[in-house]
């Protein structure tokens, strides 16, 4: 009896030993690596980039031709908050092709020094564009129809990022919705 029992000790004891390793091999690795968290260009996801909504005239064509809204992501350069909703939310649905045909994506920048085309096709400061929507913070995620026209109370901020995403979604699944119902009168 002793003698089994100090095989499956045995046993047990390799096992755990072979995970730790792993565990110890991983972490490792990992503190090693050049690659960086920021960035989330870790190992074999795709690198995407959320496009500038520097011509809205023409996401609003696009967005018109799918019947999809446009998100538009008012962000600055140096917001850490910007930056999790980018890298965390954002970028994860540009990797998954089921919101190719769900949303489009753009970024704000409202302190970029360019110009963006609005829905009416006049040239605006970004700063400005942002006052439309009345954005007094960072980060806040508009949905508009093709028009420009705000579909659902903005995202502002991120509240609960246990539900972030949920919101996200129920968000772009409502404004879709309510797009197409104006479009089958």
């Amino acid at each position: 009896m002793f003698s089994l029992a100090s095989k499956k000790l045995k046993s047990v004891l390799l096992v755990a030993i072979a995970g730790l390793s792993l565990l110890w091999i991983v972490d490792g690795s990992a503190e090693s690596s050049p690659v960086s968290v920021a960035n989330q260009s870790i190992g074999s996801l795709p690198h995407v980039v959320i496009k500038e909504g520097l011509d809205l005239t023409a996401d609003a064509t696009e967005s018109n031709k799918k019947q999809i809204p446009i998100l538009m992501f008012f962000s600055m350069e140096h917001c850490p908050f910007c930056m999790e909703v980018q890298e965390d939310y954002l970028k994860p649905m540009l990797r998954n092709s089921e919101y190719d045909g769900k949303v489009i994506i753009r970024k704000m920048r409202i302190d970029s020094t360019d110009t963006l085309r609005d829905f009416n096709g006049n040239e605006r400061d970004p700063g400005e564009f942002s006052d439309d929507y009345n954005v007094s913070m960072v980060p806040t995620l508009v949905l508009v129809d093709a028009q420009g026209n705000k579909i659902v109370p903005a995202i502002i901020g991120i509240v609960n990022s246990h539900y972030y995403s949920a919101e996200l979604d129920d968000a772009i699944e409502a404004s879709t919705q309510r797009i197409r119902a104006i479009a089958r009168r």
